[in-house]
């Protein structure tokens, strides 16, 4: 679950949080107490003639408890200056009229810290910080009031300069909102803007930290940085009930981790502007990982999370969202052609595409689609769990797109599981059942890496553009295997000792050397010597808990009630699985390629190869997962020979709908999909699922199907032609106008659709 806003938790400011360092009289030449320099702690006179007094480079103006007037105070170029009250004070200002608080220019490593901070009336206590180096914090700065002056100033205006420079938020409290923006960022822009369709001089751009802020209820937008064209990381915090957006980003390796996200009272946005929850604008890489996301009372918004059409490749991975108004989860725009105006943005981004993984959608959103995807080629799609239970609620639609891949996913909806308009898609193990985990705020902190975190790889020094990074180290050999691309990290010797060979790599290092990489998608198998550690993303991984790359599926046989005794074979290698998945204890026995043994409550777990060719229980029944999914036994080792590869049903289903995703809505459907028929189709107890593909009016779709047990034509719905095949467990053919259909046993492995089409999947018609 996310973390929220430190500032949303605290009682008081000055509550501290975890990232930057706390301030040291050490690191300044002067330390004054403000109070004792004769500033009034009654906040009935104005202080600004004491604070002006010192406000000097290496100096520390520290504020005891109290009020403070203030009266507005506009400063430029100090360097290693902070502004600190440790156990918190209150400033009440004295605006004479102007709108802006706090006036920051040309700042050079400034620290202002511990403060509630009024806006009575229509008043504004906006702060102006524009750094151009060190490192600057505004941090537990507090808002008390609503700020509703009519000139929409917000709460702060940021911009940071110069490519060493960072600018930090923290604990900030923006949660009273106001009719203005919470945050705006100006670019590092060199002149005027440029006209649309015209490409940005930037100047360099430092980096930009949100920590555990809370911006909401402001009815202009929420933090708007998709300006900077510098590395942006929010860092948790919560985010809510505003206009426009909650978050929204640009620049390079931009990254949204542990925030909470939520939409859930529209009259605190009364102008109805489009109130998206994340939302890419532009930019290149960015990365939005173990996020929360509620969007119950919307109004008009393109989505929960919003895929920009200036924006290049983006990462949704370990996060939940939940719909309960007419919004998608996640929509993914067609992307512009380079060249275009993107003010974070002077060059083409390397990537267009979307890549999601363990991502859950829930909630009663219909008429829809959860997920829309349209023109990003080469997108992968794995272990998403959609479950959503509105009237006529399509779960993923691709229009568009080549190169696609949708694996290992769970997808439970009123309407169509899966919508392929003009698209290349490989879908295998991809279920309508289970139910999905659903967002969960916990009001807590999240730690953060002190400005690390860049991109993707989540604050790791990967030179690659994959979402994941893997680091091996110390001295002796390893080998790894990834469920999608592996490339370079920029620190893999691939002209000598280390090699990449398609979804796997391996290496050696020495003298307490690192190699790294980059790759897609979950860590499959993994082999190392006692003195190489592995990080995956940061984190040290144990060897044990993954199988070995010469056998990277693991089958689990969990106990359920009782005494299970079974056996299996499979067709390559077999070996002891590992730790995490389950034991192998001394009832257990592996005889070649064939394993028995036994379990009562337990689960024990084997490593393989290749593929289960035969499972069967001698004594009992209990759960069997292949690579994490559940499986049906008696699906291996069919009469007819043939062979499962463990993987579970696919589920997918196609509409043919017509919507592009071009426009905010992306909801237009020709409701095709109507296949009639079916109540003729002869009962064949050995096929009991039946298959229909229904052609489109104009132009011609291609398909192939796997299945792990039969298939066969049926001629009472569609019709055999010659460019149709059934060979085996597969079977391959084109529509155009008209429909094929097919009778099969067994779970599809792996379903392929190019064009238009709509597809419907009845399982266990022939019990019906």
């Amino acid at each position: 679950m996310a973390g929220a806003a430190a500032a949303a938790a605290a009682t008081g400011a000055g509550a501290s949080g975890v990232a930057s360092a706390a301030v040291s009289e050490s690191n300044y030449s002067n330390v004054v107490n403000i109070a004792e320099a004769g500033a009034d702690t009654s906040g009935n006179q104005t202080i600004n003639s004491v604070l002006e007094d010192h406000l000097q480079d290496n100096t520390l103006v520290k504020f005891p408890q109290g009020t403070y007037k203030l009266a507005p105070l506009s400063e430029s170029g100090l360097n290693n200056f902070a502004m600190v009250a440790p156990n918190g004070a209150t400033i009440t200002p004295d605006h004479s009229g102007e709108e802006t608080l706090i006036y920051l220019s040309n700042a050079q490593g400034v620290h202002i810290e511990g403060f509630d901070v009024e806006q009575p009336g229509s008043t504004s206590s906006r702060v102006v910080f524009k750094a151009t180096s060190g490192t600057n914090v505004l941090k537990s700065w507090r808002l008390l009031d609503r700020q509703d002056a009519d000139s929409e100033v917000g709460g702060a205006f940021l911009q940071c300069a110069g490519s060493d420079t960072v600018l930090t938020l923290e604990d900030i409290d923006f949660s009273k909102g106001g009719l203005g923006m919470g945050v705006w960022v100006r670019p590092t822009i060199v002149g005027d803007y440029p006209d649309v369709g015209e490409v940005p001089e930037l100047d360099p751009a430092g980096t930009l930290n949100f920590i555990n802020c809370n911006i909401s209820g402001w009815d202009h937008e929420g933090l708007y940085a998709s300006a900077h064209s510098g590395p942006v990381n929010v860092i948790g915090g919560r985010y809510g009930n505003n206009n426009i957006q909650q978050i929204r980003t640009g620049g390079p390796k931009a990254v949204v981790k542990g925030a909470e996200v939520v939409c859930d009272d529209r009259d605190q946005t009364p102008r109805d502007r489009n109130a998206r929850g994340i939302w890419m604008k532009e930019g290149n890489e960015m990365l939005i990982e173990d996020c929360d996301i509620i969007m119950s009372d919307v109004g008009a918004s393109s989505g929960a999370i919003v895929h920009g059409t200036e924006g290049g490749k983006m990462t949704i991975r370990n996060t939940r969202i939940q719909v309960d108004d007419d919004v998608k989860a996640v929509k993914s725009r067609s992307p512009k052609d380079w060249p275009f105006r993107a003010v974070s943005m002077d060059t083409a981004p390397s990537s267009r595409r979307l890549i999601m993984e363990n991502v859950s959608v829930t909630g009663t959103a219909s008429d829809d689609e959860a997920i829309l995807i349209y023109g990003r080629d080469g997108s992968e799609l794995r272990n998403l769990c959609v479950e959503q239970n509105g009237s006529s609620q399509n779960g993923i639609k691709i229009n568009g797109s080549s190169n696609v891949s949708l694996l290992d996913s769970t997808i439970n909806v009123t309407g169509q599981a899966t919508v392929f308009n003009s698209s290349d898609v490989s879908t295998a193990n991809v279920s309508g059942s289970d139910s999905c985990p659903a967002p969960q705020f916990d009001d807590q902190p999240v730690e953060y890496d002190g400005g690390n975190s860049g991109g993707n790889s989540g604050g790791y020094n990967n030179e690659s553009d994959l979402s994941n990074y893997l680091e091996a180290s110390g001295e002796g050999s390893y080998a790894f295997a990834a469920a999608g691309e592996i490339a370079n990290g920029g620190q893999a010797n691939l002209q000598s000792e280390d090699s990449i060979e398609s979804q796997t790599a391996s290496g050696s290092v020495v003298n307490g050397g690192t190699d790294s990489y980059g790759f897609e998608g979950q860590l499959n198998a993994l082999d190392a010597d006692d003195g190489v550690t592995v990080r995956v993303n940061g984190e040290a991984v144990n060897v044990t808990d993954f199988p070995s790359v010469s056998r990277p599926n693991v089958v689990t046989v969990s106990g359920d009630d009782g005494l299970a005794s079974y056996e299996f074979t499979v067709d390559g290698e077999l070996d002891v699985g590992p730790a995490s998945a389950g034991t192998f204890n001394e009832e257990d026995n592996i005889h070649g390629a064939t394993a028995e043994g036994a379990v009562a409550g337990g689960a024990d777990a084997y490593s393989f190869s290749g593929s289960i060719t035969q499972f069967r229980f001698t004594e009992g029944t209990a759960t069997v997962l292949v690579n994490g999914q559940e499986v049906d036994p008696s699906e291996f080792g069919s009469d007819d020979g043939s062979t499962d590869d463990g993987s579970t049903d696919d589920g997918s289903a196609d509409d043919g709908s017509t919507d592009d995703g071009s426009t905010d809505d992306g909801s237009a459907d020709d409701g095709r999909g109507e296949t009639g028929g079916e109540e003729d189709v002869e009962r064949d107890p050995d096929h009991p699922h039946l298959l229909v593909i229904n052609g489109p009016d104009n132009g011609v779709t291609n398909y192939a199907v796997a299945v792990t047990g039969d298939i066969k034509h049926t001629e009472i719905v569609g019709t055999t032609d010659s460019e149709d095949e059934v060979n085996g467990n597969k079977a391959s053919g084109a529509v155009a106008g008209g429909i094929d259909a097919y009778l099969f046993s067994g779970s599809i492995t792996q379903f392929n659709l190019s064009g238009s089409a709509s597809v419907d999947l009845k399982k266990d018609y022939q019990q019906e």
